[in-house]
């Protein structure tokens, strides 16, 4: 589950050049390393997502499909 999370949502931040990567499952807790593009000014349209708010989708989804498992997305 943990590996098909990972692969929906790197595609979603690699548009803006960012790169996620599962850190590990353990005790009902997804890790996900994330590295944001380091665009500042999202002048050419690509604006990297806010780590808040990937945590947050990628609750919602996981939520839905594996309700006992949380998320853990830490910057790198």
């Amino acid at each position: 589950m943990a590996e098909a999370l990972v692969a929906q949502f790197q595609r979603m931040v690699q548009r803006d050049g960012g790169v996620i990567t599962l850190l590990g499952v353990e005790s009902g807790v997804v890790r996900i390393g994330y590295s944001a593009a380091q665009e500042a000014a999202c002048e050419d349209g690509r604006c990297p997502m806010p780590r808040t708010d990937l945590q947050q989708l990628m609750s919602e989804t996981l939520g839905r499909r594996s309700p006992a498992l949380r998320i853990e997305v830490e910057e790198l």
